[in-house]
Order: structure tokens, then sequence, then C-alpha cells
């Protein structure tokens, strides 16, 4: 009923019609890809002039309908009736997976495929799980289901299976453990768990190797890390690094990002200059066109022969002729980047 509201007082006939103009198959298209055509919708209305600041969208859904016909024509209709059992819901998963990567797709939804691949030529893109019940108030599934990148790019006929993999592998992580338990934490177990999937375009610069955005991150509308009296908790953060998002998303232990209260952008949980060079981010994420795969390294090898990288907005040299490390001060201080982010997150939280 929430999303209901929303979806009555933002969304009108256009947004019906595009959204039906990218659907591969029919059905719905699921709770991510809901969550993000409404939190455009919302900019787009009541702040227009933050809505110009963003890319233009471009995606495609791949409806629920899909996935059900796909556990038909590949025998595992049974396999996920039987897992409403709470006693038995993980008998099966591990020949429900094997099936799910081997599955076929019916003609009709190959030849969409193709005819998106068309669209997109080589330009990378995203295959991202988009349930009927992920990301509904109360039951985000952050990090249950699997997103895969594709790089796009060498033979069409390579290409096109390379997609269809991306999608088999959103499908099988439906039957992983912890998504299955995380459902079972939370009632679900009999809820019909439709998987719509989302394919976006990556942003990102082209021309190399190596294809990723100059900067990405995470913004939450409130801040839980306030390590600071001056910190306004409800002007919410960011983690901001360079390259891919996923490092930002998938924390790792060996490595940092730059945490942002959008109130006091100049305050750091760091208490010195050392400290702060120290702490900042060292390796970057980036798709590798040529093997297609996410890539982790240093930074400074990543973008040492990219001439339009923002050196001048990103990065701080600890002293004259030593190596550049990632701050991101300018970028926070000179331009209107954290305005514009807090302006945004505060419009989607109301």
């Amino acid at each position: 009923p929430a999303m209901q509201r929303l979806i009555t007082e933002y969304l009108g006939l256009d947004d019906l019609l595009n959204v039906r103009a990218r659907m591969i198959g029919n059905g719905h298209i699921g709770g991510k890809a809901l969550g993000m055509l409404l939190a455009r919708a919302v900019l787009r209305r009541d702040a227009p002039e933050l809505d110009t600041r963003l890319e233009a969208h471009d995606s495609f859904y791949l409806g629920t309908e899909v996935f059900d016909t796909f556990l038909v024509h590949n025998g595992l209709w049974w396999i996920r009736r039987r897992q409403r059992d709470p006693q038995r819901f993980l008998d099966e998963i591990e020949e429900a997976r094997k099936r799910m990567l081997e599955g076929r797709f019916p003609p009709s939804i190959r030849r969409q495929f193709e005819g998106m691949l068309d669209y997109f030529g080589e330009w990378p893109f995203i295959v991202r799980s988009s349930s009927r019940l992920e990301d509904r108030y109360g039951n985000a599934f952050a990090g249950q289901y699997e997103s895969v990148f594709c790089a796009n790019s060498g033979p069409w006929d390579s290409r096109l299976a390379k997609l269809l993999d991306a999608v088999r592998r959103v499908y099988a992580s439906t039957m992983d453990e912890p998504a299955l338990r995380y459902r079972q934490r939370r009632g679900l177990l009999q809820e019909n768990e439709q998987m719509a999937v989302l394919i976006m375009r990556v942003s990102g610069t082209a021309g190399g190797r190596h294809f990723h955005p100059h900067a990405a991150g995470v913004g939450l509308s409130t801040n839980p890390y306030r390590w600071n009296p001056r910190i306004d908790m409800q002007a919410g953060v960011i983690r901001l690094v360079a390259g891919l998002g996923t490092r930002a998303v998938d924390r790792t232990d060996d490595d940092y990002t730059r945490l942002v209260a959008l109130n006091a952008p100049e305050l750091r949980p760091e208490t010195n200059f050392g400290e702060i060079a120290r702490r900042a981010q060292r390796r970057m994420d980036a798709l590798d066109l040529h093997s297609g795969e996410v890539v982790r390294r240093p930074y400074l090898e990543l973008i040492h022969d990219q001439a339009d990288f923002p050196f001048d907005l990103f990065t701080t040299r600890e002293e004259a002729g030593r190596p550049p490390f990632l701050t991101f001060d300018r970028l926070l201080s000179r331009t209107a980047f954290v305005a514009d982010l807090r302006g945004m997150l505060a419009t989607l939280r109301a």
C-alpha cells in the first residue's frame, strides 16, 4: 500500500509506456526497478533543478513472467513449490542451481535479448536482480541476490552468450542458501518470489581497456556514523570511491572509502594529515573490457593514461614529488556535488 500511494502520485501513463517500450517479456518489473523509477519521478516533480543533474536513464526490464516460464521449461517449477515447506526448503538447492545455470530461454525471449544487444552496441551494462520482494518496505534484500557486469565486447555471438549466462546467474542466486534463509527469517517462504531483472547501462569513460566512472558511491539520507558533534544525522552521508561503486558497496578490509557527512563535508574521522594519507583509497575497481572481469588494482595503475581523470578535484599531495592520494577534497569544497546530493536525499526521504 505504501508503494502504491507513491506510484499513484508520481507515475503516469507516459512512465508506464516508457517501461513497456523497454520490456523483455511480460509481467512485473520488480522492486529494485520500481524504486529507481519512483526516485527519478520524485526528483522530476519535486526537485526539477536537481533532476537535470542526473544522467539520462537507460535500462531494460526482464519481466517476472519470463522467470516463471524459465522455471517451467527447465523442470524447476515443482522444486520451487516444495521450497515453501520450512522443513525442506534447502533440500534441492544444488539441483535447482545446476538446472538454472544450464537452462534455456524460449526463442521469442532470445530475439528480444538480441534486440537489446543491438541497441547497446558494445557499451557495458550490468544485469541486476529486481525481484517482487526486493526493496519493499521492511525487506531490502541487500546483497542477497547477484549482480553481473557484462563488458559487452567482442564477437556478437559471444556477447549474447555472456548476457544469457548473466541472467541465469541472477536467477540461480534465488537458490543460494543465504537468500533462502533471509526469506525464511522474514516469513516470506510462502510468498511467490518472482525474479525480474534490471539491465542497466554502466556509467563510465570509453576509449581504453579499463572501463569505469571517475567516481561512484553509496548515499544514505540518514547518517548513522556520527563521529563528531557537529554532524547532523538527518543531513545524510555518502561513501565515495574512485572507479566503480562496487568498492563502496562491498566494503573491503584492505582499503578505505571517503566518508562524507553532507552537512559538514570537511570533517573527517581521521584526526591528522598523516592518518588521512594512510587511510586514503589505494585500489580501484574497473571493468576490464578484454577479460570481461571486474579488476581491483592500484588506482594510479588504472588511470595513468587517462588524460580526463580529474586529478585536481580528487587528489592531494603530502608534499611535492610524492605520489598523489585520493581525498576528493576539491570535489567536495569547490563544486555543487555535496549540495546536490544533500538536496536529492532530503527530497527522496521526504
